[in-house]
């Protein structure tokens, strides 16, 4: 599944939560939002873990496990973050269709919970001065890694090669299943459009 259609489905949500949902991101409250609409806002704990919350996206007869994330910012794209720019973290479920879009911090690890199946993991940075999301310019487009890059040799490589993104990512759905936690690390590279 690509980015630009997830992007897509976003158009599924009433526009009125929508810009409930961009109205919030530029106050700086971490909102969540899923494809009825319905909103959260994110937790922060003392060690900076960010929690997604998705009580309202599974019901209460489901099985949980842990997805703990991080983010891997090439320098290409920490260039980004000097304007208004904001980073989401976009979650589709491939059983249900459900889609689950969350602000993060480029620098803090997030942690989710969520049900057992299939899910593709997107990042996207947006230009938070835009009108509304529809209207938001994507500056980065972010995917699965299939290594920890937080490892020093491995982010020299990339540092070195940075055309060869596609050998660091996996677009394949992770598989949420008993014998959590789940470790996802993701790499972010500057969209070209």
């Amino acid at each position: 599944m690509a980015a630009g259609k997830c992007i897509g489905i976003l158009s599924r949500i009433e526009a009125k939560a929508l810009d409930r949902f961009w109205k919030d991101t530029s106050a700086g409250k971490y909102p969540i939002i899923d494809l009825e609409g319905n909103m959260g806002y994110s937790l922060s704990d003392q060690e900076g873990l960010l929690f997604v919350r998705n009580d309202f996206t599974s019901s209460a007869y489901e099985e949980c496990e842990f997805v703990f994330g991080n983010i891997f910012l090439p320098d290409t794209v920490q260039e980004l973050f000097s304007g208004d720019k904001v980073l989401f973290l976009m979650v589709y479920r491939k059983e249900t269709r459900s889609l689950l879009l969350a602000e993060l911090e480029a620098d803090i690890r997030c942690m989710l919970d969520l049900p057992h199946g299939l899910y593709y993991f997107f990042a996207l940075v947006l230009d938070a001065g835009a009108r509304n999301l529809p209207d938001s310019r994507i500056f980065a487009i972010g995917l699965p890694c299939k290594e920890n890059m937080n490892r020093p040799e491995r982010e020299k490589f990339y540092l070195k090669h940075p055309a060869d993104i596609l050998e660091f990512v996996d677009p394949a759905p992770l598989e949420i299943k008993r014998g959590g936690p789940f470790y996802l690390n993701m790499i972010l590279e500057a969209s070209k459009g």
